[in-house]
């Protein structure tokens, strides 16, 4: 190689040159922010930094102390009987059956032996009378705390990012699931009325309010399918107690009503609905560009079937509500919303279109709830199970929604940009070891690895490909269908 002559300038290369060229330090400050925790290392050491500060919120969510304290009202004055499925034992299984692809006592009971095998403790019977005996045991009340108090730890821990303009979110809408056909459950939750006796399965009417934020409920109010008064609305105003002062509830044109408008916006609530069919819109003509409008609406005429007198005569005698017109890709017609945000300055009409658009979310999060976790289709056989059951799978789906509100914020992620059917999995695989960082730490990096894509606008038919079975639908009671069998 020859040597360069003196005085020659040192040859760099173009690739070097544009290297240097291109890293300023804002575009080096940009990329040190927008650098995400990929490894399971940098996890760990990022959760032990978080431990220490509190930051982080399922590792103190079933401490010891804490169900004790629950549980020390109820409990008797007595020693307590010794048993091996103690309640924190059984409300885990619990969980743990929730979440599993097949929700069968007998397979918790195996979980649960080659959990005891691994800590070298002797077996149990492979009988599930003492497990399902246990989650009898359990308190309802303390499966409400618990549930309770994920959604309030997920409130606390809100970032100013996940607010809308300063305000939490709650999306609210309803869902049916159904129970197996046994005589106790038809009593408490009959079948549909257009079915015949024997041929349906109880049914359980759900409301939720589900933060836009983190996805978690933070209330659940269910009853019987059984006509006026069951209905989604009755439900929904069960839980006005439970809002704080300047939540925004986004719901659809069911919720839309004066009675609930009046009575939130005392309280400080502000809702945001797609209108309802029976009330008149203030636009005519075609819509082109987003239009608004003030409307006072007049107190609705007495009706003995929706309220009290007493009821009535606290309503106001009118209403001023802001209507919102636009026009919205993949419907055929226009949308039109009512909301008790009056202040066009301080929220304009085309945040509250957007935030609208992510009302959808709730559809989603009852998909997870209803068919990822299985809810869809209830297990136990009496009211009382029922009860235990319902709070448990809300209780499990909280968990999960912790779990991925941890790991979004250690690997600098939104919570909904990461997929709660994988976060379960992982949460099923991980989950189960003790809260130490380097386990914990495993868990977090399994559900941030992989965010969900940005898909905005997506669009699909409501049709499915698969057929239906091939099998004729019952028509009569199963007694009377066997009686026709051949021998």
């Amino acid at each position: 190689m020859l040597a360069p002559r003196p005085g020659a300038k040192k040859h760099r290369s173009r690739r070097a040159k544009l290297n240097k060229s291109s890293r300023t330090k804002t575009v080096r400050q940009n990329r040190k922010q927008d650098k995400q925790v990929s490894t399971v290392k940098q996890f760990e050491h990022r959760i032990e930094k978080m431990i220490q500060a509190n930051e982080l919120l399922l590792p103190k969510l079933f401490d010891d102390a804490a169900i004790e304290a629950i549980l020390g009202e109820s409990k008797p004055v007595k020693k307590p009987r010794q048993r091996i499925y103690t309640v924190s034992t059984t409300l885990t299984l619990f969980v743990q059956q929730v979440l599993m692809k097949d929700r069968g006592c007998k397979e918790v009971v195996l979980l649960f032996n080659r959990n005891r095998k691994e800590q070298q403790l002797r077996q149990v019977s492979c009988n599930t009378t003492s497990y399902c005996d246990a989650r009898a045991r359990i308190p309802l009340s303390l499966i409400k705390t618990l549930a309770a108090r994920t959604a309030r730890m997920a409130s606390e821990h809100l970032a100013d990012d996940q607010l809308w303009h300063g305000h939490r979110v709650l999306l609210v809408d309803g869902l049916v699931v159904n129970a197996p056909d046994t005589p106790e459950n038809q009593k408490v939750y009959p079948h549909s009325q257009s079915q015949e006796p024997g041929l349906g399965f109880p049914q359980i009417r759900m409301c939720m309010a589900i933060c836009l934020s983190t996805g978690v409920v933070t209330d659940m109010q269910y009853g019987a399918v059984v006509g006026k008064k069951t209905g989604e609305g009755t439900l929904f105003r069960k839980m006005f107690s439970n809002f704080r002062r300047g939540d925004v509830i986004v719901a659809d044109s069911l919720f839309e009503c004066f009675r609930d408008h009046a009575t939130l916006k005392a309280m400080g609530v502000y809702m945001i609905c797609n209108k309802n069919g029976t009330r008149e819109s203030p636009f005519k003509g075609p819509c082109t560009v987003i239009e608004e409008t003030w409307v006072e609406l007049p107190r609705p005429s007495f009706d003995k079937n929706r309220f009290t007198r007493k009821e009535w005569e606290a309503l106001p005698a009118t209403l001023n509500v802001r209507m919102i017109r636009c026009k919205v890709g993949g419907r055929k017609g226009d949308l039109t919303l009512v909301t008790t945000l009056l202040d066009s300055q301080a929220y304009p009409a085309t945040d509250i279109v957007k935030l609208y658009k992510q009302r959808w979310e709730c559809e989603l999060d009852n998909r997870s709830i209803k068919s990822v976790m299985g809810m869809e289709s209830l297990s136990c056989h009496t009211p009382e199970m029922l009860a235990r059951e319902l709070m448990v799978y809300i209780l499990a789906y909280n968990i999960v929604r912790l779990t991925m509100c941890d790991a979004a914020k250690v690997g600098s992620h939104h919570p909904r940009d990461l997929s709660f059917k994988g976060s379960k999995d992982a949460w099923l695989l991980f989950g189960q070891d003790k809260r130490e960082p380097r386990n914990y730490a495993w868990l977090l990096w399994t559900i941030a690895d992989v965010p969900l894509r940005k898909r905005p606008g997506r669009r699909e038919p409501r049709k499915i490909k698969r057929r239906n079975s091939k099998y004729e639908k019952m028509k009569v009671p199963r007694a009377q269908e066997k009686q026709g069998l051949s021998p």
